[in-house]
């Protein structure tokens, strides 16, 4: 099953990198990607086990650990997305929390 998944990975993420490689973005979206990144760094190092053995251990090199982050990201405080646009639909329907186990 894994080599079926690797295997049709790139033909089906090629089309899409095709499709969308020319698009522009405005500020306000670049603003959503960095604050987005801002999450997963919060989670890495706050929430993910993994992160905390490497951190705490001793056993982890700190840079390495570090080095795997994104290289930009940005924390702001209270940040709300604008009303109907783009970012706040994918937020209600895709970044809320779920119980997966009752949809």
């Amino acid at each position: 099953m894994m080599k079926s998944v690797g295997d049709a990975f790139t033909p089906a993420y090629l089309p899409i990198l095709e499709r969308r490689k020319d698009h522009e973005f405005n500020e306000q979206q670049r603003d959503f990607q960095l604050h987005r990144r801002g999450r997963y760094v919060e989670f890495n190092l706050v929430f993910d086990r993994g992160t905390h053995f490497g951190l705490q251990s001793g056993l982890g090199r700190t840079e390495s650990i570090l080095m795997s982050l994104p290289p930009e990201v940005r924390w702001t405080y209270e940040y709300h997305v604008e009303a109907d646009s783009d970012e706040a639909k994918l937020t209600e329907y895709f970044l809320t929390s779920k119980d997966w186990l009752w949809v």
